[in-house]
């Protein structure tokens, strides 16, 4: 190999090798350019996460605050319609519903902002606060209409008031055994009068009778469905007291325990 040979394989080598340098050089800088971009990227994404994990956490706070201020208007405007008469400013049926409405608005939001098991509390409580209202509405109603006929079917049976003339009739029944003692006591005309009197005092009684009977079974009428009325209702309190405290917890839990970043 002459020296113009190895001369030429020399400076090839020198070449090759600062291209590698070269390359070596930028991948390396790409590398560590790399590395700080994503760890960059990762500091910015967690100051983000943690913005919208503080943000989430006010949000709900805020939904929960507005859901319990609705209940304890609920409540408080149950308690003012139960108050008796007393000169003070009594809150209409619709005030209710409205601030029940309220409610299950506020539980509405809970279920986009969550969690799922706040969301299922407060929509268990919106619920059944609701059905107790409606429960109230009806059964108000309905005590009006069957107080009305339990008033007039009273009247009824007042009316009536059946006359009932027997006692000739037990005195003729004395003597049914002897028909002579009956014709020296009594004319034809008189016993048939008799026997029409008692005939209709009979009918008065019965009627009367089964006037009571009606009058009786609306009182029961009324006693069962208020029974019913009484048991739904406490069933439902029962309910809403119940779920207000798993409410309360889940809450506190969700606050405390923000979502965490995903892998």
């Amino acid at each position: 190999m002459d020296e113009g040979t190895v001369a030429l394989i020399a400076a090839g080598c020198g070449l090759l090798g600062s291209i590698l340098g070269a390359a070596f050089t930028a991948w390396a800088t790409k590398a560590g350019a790399d590395k700080s971009a994503d760890a960059v990227r990762g500091q910015a994404y967690d100051q983000a996460a943690n913005e919208h994990a503080h943000w989430l956490r006010q949000q709900r706070l805020s939904a929960c605050e507005g859901f319990l201020d609705a209940w304890d208007e609920c409540t408080r405007r149950r308690k003012e319609l139960a108050r008796p008469e007393d000169g003070q400013h009594k809150p209409h049926r619709a005030e209710l519903r409205q601030a029940a409405t309220r409610m299950l608005e506020r539980a509405r939001r809970i279920s986009i902002l969550g969690p799922d098991e706040v969301a299922q509390s407060a929509q268990s409580i919106s619920d059944a606060t609701m059905e107790n209202i409606e429960k109230e509405d009806r059964f108000g109603r309905y005590i009006v209409a069957a107080v009305a006929r339990l008033r007039e079917q009273e009247s009824h049976v007042r009316e009536l008031s059946p006359d009932l003339k027997f006692e000739q009739l037990k005195q003729v029944l004395t003597h049914a055994g002897d028909l002579e003692k009956l014709q020296e006591l009594y004319s034809i005309e008189e016993l048939e009068r008799i026997v029409e009197n008692a005939d209709r005092s009979m009918a008065e009684g019965e009627e009367w009778l089964r006037r009571m009977t009606i009058f009786g079974e609306l009182g029961g009428e009324i006693n069962n469905e208020g029974a019913r009325f009484v048991e739904d209702f406490r069933h439902n309190i029962q309910v809403t007291e119940e779920n207000r405290a798993v409410f309360v917890l889940t809450v506190r839990n969700s606050i405390a325990n923000p979502p965490m970043r995903n892998p």
